[in-house]
């Protein structure tokens, strides 16, 4: 979402001087120099950004929020015993982990602040994303071995 709002056209990117007036500074709580600051950050990070990681960004966030809504569907099917639900468990975390390890690439090819900005957020929900997909491709396999055992002994 940070890159829907540092957008290509803004005031920063214009090299409009920071409009930090002494009476907005006090009411935000931030000295003049604070805000000076902020917006030089804002000034950076544009300066910093290839031309491409704004939409490849844009893109991965689309696609991530769109798949963790349907892990949600999947996650409801698990509940409710679904038989198809552990399979789709097992892919929809995988494009999760997928999704994250292009996020940290495209990541990883930016600038110094770029990377600081995004990379260990990306590493944290690569680690929650693939421990998610384990537990599912282990359930799933305590499922088949459960499933196999039982076909056993019935026949």
């Amino acid at each position: 979402m940070i890159q829907a709002v540092i957008a290509p056209d803004s005031a920063a990117a214009r090299n409009i001087p920071a409009d930090c007036r002494k009476d907005e500074a006090e009411q935000e709580r931030v000295s003049i120099a604070e805000c000076e600051l902020m917006v030089a950050n804002v000034k950076i990070m544009i300066a910093s950004r290839p031309s491409w990681f704004r939409g490849v960004q844009m893109g991965l966030a689309l696609l991530g929020t769109l798949v963790a809504f349907g892990s949600i569907l999947v996650g409801v099917a698990l509940v409710d015993y679904r038989r198809w639900a552990p399979g789709a468990a097992v892919i929809t975390f995988a494009t999760l982990v997928v999704l994250d390890g292009v996020g940290f690439m495209t990541a990883f090819y930016t600038g110094p602040l770029l990377r600081a900005l995004y990379l260990w957020n990306i590493l944290l929900w690569f680690s929650i994303h693939l421990c998610m997909t384990l537990g599912a491709v282990a359930g799933r396999r305590a499922e088949r071995v459960a499933r196999h055992r039982a076909d056993t002994v019935t026949a």
